[in-house]
This record gives C-alpha cells, sequence and structure tokens, in this order.
C-alpha cells in the first residue's frame, strides 16, 4: 500500500457510511464521478477492491473494513479542519486584554482600539499601562507590544514595525540654537530614557556616513518616553526618540529635529502573544489594523517630506 490520499479516504469513508456511491452523493452532495475516481484511485493504492460489487450496489471487502477506520480519522480530521476555519473566519467577538507602554498605548494602541471597537461592536478590549513588558502566558494578555523580540521561545512574536531614533527639541528652544551643530545640540542638555532597548549614549550616522557621538552627563534621567515629551514640551533639553511617534509632534509645530541629516539605532517594535492565539478573530483583527495604523503614520510622514522637499525646490528656485 502507498500513495494513500486524504480525500480519496474521505471519499471512501462518505460511500461506506451511505451504502454505496449514489446514495453518498445524494447525501452529501458529492457528484457521483468524483466519489468513484477516489474510489479507483484508493484501490489502486490499496492492491485490491475494497467493494465487491454485488447486482446494484455495493459490500464491502475484508480489506475494505480494515481500511474504515482510517477512512473515519480522515472525515474526523477534515470536520475538525473545516470547523476550524470557521472559527477563524468568524466575527471577532470576546475579550481582548493588551498590554503596552504609556507613549505606545497613546500613540499606538488608543486610535487602534477605538478603531477596532467601532467596527465590532462585539469585542470587548481592555489596555493595561505598563513600563516593563510583561509576560502575556503568566499575565493572562492577549497581546503584549514589547520594544524589542521577546526573548521567551514559547512567545510568538509579530514585528510591527522598526523605526529609526532621532533627536528632538522643542521648537522654541530649537529655534535659539543651531541645531546642525553637535556642541550646540549637546549643550541643550540630554534626556536619557533609561529603557536597556535605548541606547544611553548617543551614537547618530548621516546616509554620508559621517558619525556623530553626544555622551555628556544627562541633563536628567526618566523611566518612560512620555516623560521625555512632557520635558521637551516645557522647553528643557534634547532627547533620542522614535521618529514613529515623535514626527507626528514635529509636523505639528511642537517639536523640531535636532541634527536632521543624523538617525540612531531602530527601535523594534513587537507584538507577543501565547501560542495559538493569533487565531483567535479579535486577535487577528486588532493586529491587523495595528499594522495598517503605522502604515499609514509612515506613509503621512512620506507625504510631508515630500512636500516640503517640493516647497524647498520651489522656494530656490525664485
Amino acid at each position: 500500500m502507498n500513495n494513500f490520499d486524504l480525500n480519496d479516504l474521505h471519499g471512501f469513508g462518505l460511500i461506506a457510511s451511505a451504502g454505496g456511491l449514489s446514495p453518498a452523493s445524494r447525501r452529501f452532495g458529492v457528484p457521483k464521478a468524483t466519489l468513484s475516481r477516489a474510489l479507483h484511485r484508493l484501490e489502486n493504492a490499496a492492491g485490491a477492491p475494497l467493494f465487491d460489487r454485488v447486482g446494484r450496489g455495493l459490500r464491502m471487502t475484508p480489506l475494505g473494513e480494515s481500511l474504515l477506520p482510517a477512512a473515519e480519522d480522515a472525515l474526523s480530521l477534515l470536520s475538525t479542519a473545516e470547523e476550524a476555519v470557521r472559527l477563524g473566519q468568524g466575527e471577532p467577538s470576546g475579550r481582548l486584554r493588551i498590554a503596552g507602554s504609556a507613549l505606545s498605548g497613546q500613540k499606538l494602541l488608543a486610535p487602534v482600539l477605538a478603531r477596532l471597537t467601532e467596527r465590532y461592536p462585539s469585542v470587548k478590549a481592555s489596555l493595561r499601562v505598563t513600563s516593563g513588558g510583561p509576560d502575556p502566558v503568566a499575565e493572562e494578555l492577549d497581546v503584549v507590544i514589547r520594544v524589542g523580540r521577546p526573548s521567551e521561545p514559547y512567545l510568538v512574536a509579530r514585528k510591527i514595525v522598526a523605526s529609526p531614533l532621532a533627536l528632538y527639541t522643542f521648537r522654541t528652544r530649537g529655534a535659539e540654537v543651531d541645531l546642525s551643530d553637535p556642541s550646540a545640540v549637546e549643550g541643550l542638555g540630554r534626556i536619557d530614557i533609561a529603557i536597556d532597548e535605548f541606547p544611553h549614549e548617543w551614537r547618530l550616522t548621516s546616509s554620508k556616513g559621517e558619525t556623530v557621538y553626544l555622551a555628556n552627563e544627562p541633563l536628567m534621567t526618566v523611566s518612560e518616553p512620555t516623560v521625555a515629551l512632557g520635558i521637551l514640551s516645557a522647553g528643557s533639553g534634547v532627547a533620542l526618540l522614535p521618529m514613529l511617534y515623535a514626527e507626528p509632534l514635529a509636523r505639528a509645530g511642537a517639536l523640531v529635529r535636532a541634527l536632521p541629516d543624523f538617525t540612531g539605532p531602530q527601535m523594534e517594535l513587537f507584538a507577543a502573544l501565547p501560542p495559538k492565539r493569533s487565531n483567535v478573530p479579535a486577535v487577528r483583527a486588532f493586529l491587523d489594523l495595528l499594522v495598517t495604523h503605522v502604515m499609514e503614520i509612515e506613509e503621512a510622514a512620506s507625504a510631508y517630506d515630500f512636500m516640503t522637499e517640493r516647497i524647498s525646490m520651489v522656494s530656490r528656485s525664485t
């Protein structure tokens, strides 16, 4: 015996269950020719008949009877698969428990959850703001947004975005100094963000391969990027922030880039999930909307850069 096909076993099981080709076709809605071909292939693979042709009907042979449990298993497997697909394609609903930092909660998760619950009112979402990356299995969470790839081997990780870090200061403060001069920028006072994934000594590079290194004593150290944003908004210091979060504030006129030709390392944002949780419709819908929202932010930034460059070219030509 060789080359058994699951679909042929499935067809054989239908024929055995109904007692013949025609009854199986009528009961299960499968064309008789399809069932006949499946039976023919299966008998060729088995090397012997599975049914004796008796008059206008079929009678199972001893070999067919011995193969029947495998056919029933095939029916069960296909039924289980179809049920999994049905559930996977179901309308998102039920509880959705998310955790993330204050910055990702404010800038990414809040608008995504608002869009999710508007589109799927049956989803009951909750957002826990945390300064660390809790274990979604231990904390019974559906998704945790983390900076950096999760180290736990049992978690499922989905990369959401990789955003370069860049220097920003408050716009009115930036107007007082030459923001293209590393010494002047360093004089603004570094606001160090004490998170493992954020560098504490700032090494930035330009597209031309030039390097700037800022490592003077910090003006202050904070444990949460939102606090750094608050300090900048008060008119103090310069901070190394993810462009994903800071560029919308720069376009709104609140912040301005310092050393605009230079960027630092990339911040990678991941969704960490318990095993198989991505199959849950509400989780899948949330992750899809989150990725879409990030793409919209990046597209808005690209469009703004393009328009700014066009305006600059027109100004230079006149």
